[in-house]
């Protein structure tokens, strides 16, 4: 399982990708990444004779670089040739977008992919350094995100970051079934249970079989501040699963 990290342990300098943390592989990071923040994506018009421009803004942003300092050296039982070698592997092993978290910011973790090309730099076969850069979609995930909420017809759930999270719902029961949140309805007709993914658009029920099919209406967000939650048919358990995040 990766390392969690918080401002009461001594793990500092160590960052955790693709679920493999960096003190396994021998590096540790020798000082503290940038703030990056991304830039959104957007379309900028002049007219002429027109003061000023006209803007189209999208609700989106760009990926950002998150870029970490290392330090590499051997060890009693390795040498860095193997070590360097392993951390080769660990980041170029995987594709796609990796979850992504270190020790400088606790609370939150990143979804990451590894554009390669960075070399380590060798001290006399005993010790290397190197700038190891990863491509982070936009969003800081908050980790208090990640817990499933239950939730029942009339209650209410708080957003209070300043973006609206596409959240992970889940409902027990059968029939017709609808979930809202601030009147943004989905519908589904279940057999048992089904998952909905606000994020990727997608139903499903474990461990792949699609449910689109059975799915009607709006992928509901949760917006900042307290949103209304409403629940009809045969419902016996729900949870939403928040996603709360900041950029």
């Amino acid at each position: 399982m990766p390392k969690l990290f918080n401002f009461t342990t001594n793990r500092r300098g160590l960052l955790v990708y693709g679920g493999e943390a960096s003190d396994d592989l021998g590096i540790v990071c020798t000082e503290a990444p940038a703030f990056e923040r991304p830039t959104r994506k957007q379309t900028v018009y002049t007219v002429p004779g027109r003061n000023g421009s006209i803007i189209y803004q999208q609700n989106a942003w760009n990926d950002v670089t998150r870029t970490y300092k290392v330090y590499i050296a051997d060890t009693a039982d390795k040498d860095l040739v193997d070590i360097a070698n392993g951390v080769g592997a660990w980041l170029n092993s995987k594709s796609g977008y990796n979850r992504l978290e270190d020790s400088f910011e606790p609370d939150v973790y990143r979804l990451a992919y590894y554009a390669g090309g960075d070399n380590i730099e060798n001290s006399m076969m005993q010790y290397g350094s190197a700038v190891l850069r990863f491509v982070c979609r936009p969003e800081r995930f908050y980790k208090d995100g990640e817990n499933a909420i239950d939730v029942s017809d009339g209650d209410k759930i708080a957003n209070d970051t300043r973006f609206a999270s596409k959240p992970l719902i889940y409902i027990e029961g059968s029939g017709e079934i609808s979930l809202s949140i601030d009147g943004a309805t989905i519908a589904a007709d279940i057999a048992d249970y089904i998952y909905i993914d606000c994020e990727t658009m997608n139903a499903y029920r474990q461990p792949a079989e699609n449910m689109n099919a059975n799915i009607t209406g709006t992928f509901p967000t949760i917006a900042p501040g307290v949103s209304n939650i409403s629940i009809t048919g045969a419902v016996t358990k729900a949870t939403i699963t928040p996603r709360y995040f900041t950029i």
